[in-house]
């Protein structure tokens, strides 16, 4: 009997997953809404897919890497770190033998959860749901699980959430960018449920994923000092021990690492990471970022810009919607200002009628969705006064 295209492409993957550890996708755990199988895409290319199409994946283009609302085309932003990460980690798993697909999806969803303004506007979020409710944390890893099972649409349905495969949803879940780890070995068991992970760094279940969390270190290293050395223009010389082992661009900084990942594998394939000489010097190179760009005084500026903005809009979202009974969210007056029908258009679209969650999580949903562009754009319209004559 003649086999299905899909059937043949389950084929041609069983015949390159060839490491020990590797994920086949007839192994998925699969969704946790059960729908139909693709004719010819297997589980994991199709949920890269769903998400390379989403908005939420579009919107990372206008949200900070390291540099605010970079207007310069030759600064990165969160949506190229992406695709950077995803071509690394998809490179890393085509060398080992891994699953190429489960690998470039995890990467591509990892930052979806990042709101305005990078790091700084997570460190913000946090600090503001805290401050209305102690017992909540915003962390960018587990919010970029609710944006793909809630908060993001597939234009074919009115369903929430992108119904991802639970492998691809657990390394988005578990990835820490900012980890330190020299080696990672897939942890044991499936533990919790994804959705009850209350704690940054809980280890990916897939070698995969393991690829994916060190591969974003990998992305972000070589590529932020060049993008910083772009804004600042003259830096202070790399450590002489990253230039001897890394080398001293992006390009040769990101080949050197990634060659070490795939050999340090070969030799132990039940675990993923850095040689030590390698491992140093990836350390020293994250040192010399945090103290001269992360830590740079002009981005520390736009971080102090950056609090006070994103305050003054978590508050008037607040008082918005408590001066409101709930049955009248969603409802908006053609003389509402655009920014206050579009929150509410946000809920309606979001929620509906029924199953809202709390005020403050409706209002960080809102704002970890918003882009650079677009929270500066919400907080001109209420707060700036408005040009006469």
């Amino acid at each position: 009997m003649t086999k299905t295209l899909r059937e043949l492409a389950q084929d041609r993957e069983d015949k390159i997953l060839d490491h020990p550890l590797a994920t086949p996708s007839s192994a998925s755990r699969g969704r946790e809404r059960k729908e139909s199988e693709d004719p010819i895409r297997l589980c994991f290319q199709r949920d890269a897919h769903r998400i390379l199409h989403s908005t939420a994946f579009r919107r990372l283009r206008y949200k900070t890497q390291v540099i605010f609302s970079p207007e310069s085309d030759h600064v990165s932003t969160r949506v190229d770190h992406s695709l950077y990460m995803a071509s690394i980690a998809q490179t890393v798993a085509r060398a080992l033998g891994l699953n190429q697909d489960l690998a470039y999806a995890i990467a591509l969803g990892h930052d979806l959860g990042h709101g305005p303004f990078g790091h700084a506007g997570e460190t913000v979020l946090d600090k503001l749901w805290k401050r209305n409710d102690s017992s909540q944390s915003f962390s960018h890893e587990l919010h970029s699980l609710r944006v793909v099972d809630q908060l993001a649409f597939r234009p074919s349905t009115e369903e929430r959430g992108l119904n991802l495969t639970y492998e691809v949803r657990d390394g988005i879940v578990c990835h820490c960018g900012e980890s330190t780890e020299q080696t990672l070995t897939p942890r044991a068991k499936p533990g919790p449920a994804l959705g009850k992970i209350r704690r940054r760094g809980v280890v990916p279940l897939t070698m995969e994923g393991c690829v994916v969390r060190l591969a974003d270190r990998v992305a972000y290293s070589g590529r932020d000092y060049e993008d910083a050395l772009s804004v600042f223009g003259k830096m202070p010389p790399l450590p002489k021990a990253v230039i001897k082992v890394l080398g001293e661009d992006n390009r040769t900084i990101i080949n050197n690492l990634v060659t070490d990942m795939i050999r340090t594998n070969l030799k132990t394939p039940d675990q993923i990471g850095f040689s030590d000489d390698v491992f140093e010097a990836f350390r020293q190179l994250y040192a010399y970022n945090c103290k001269n760009i992360y830590f740079h005084p002009l981005l520390n500026e736009y971080a102090i810009r950056a609090e006070n903005m994103l305050t003054t809009i978590f508050d008037f979202e607040q008082r918005e919607l408590s001066s409101r009974r709930q049955n009248q969210w969603g409802v908006v007056l053609d003389k509402d200002p655009l920014a206050v029908r579009e929150l509410h258009h946000f809920i309606e679209k979001m929620y509906g009628k029924r199953d809202r969650p709390s005020l403050s999580q409706i209002v960080i949903d809102h704002m970890s969705l918003m882009t650079d562009r677009y929270a500066r754009n919400f907080f001109q319209e209420i707060f700036l006064p408005k040009p006469v004559g």
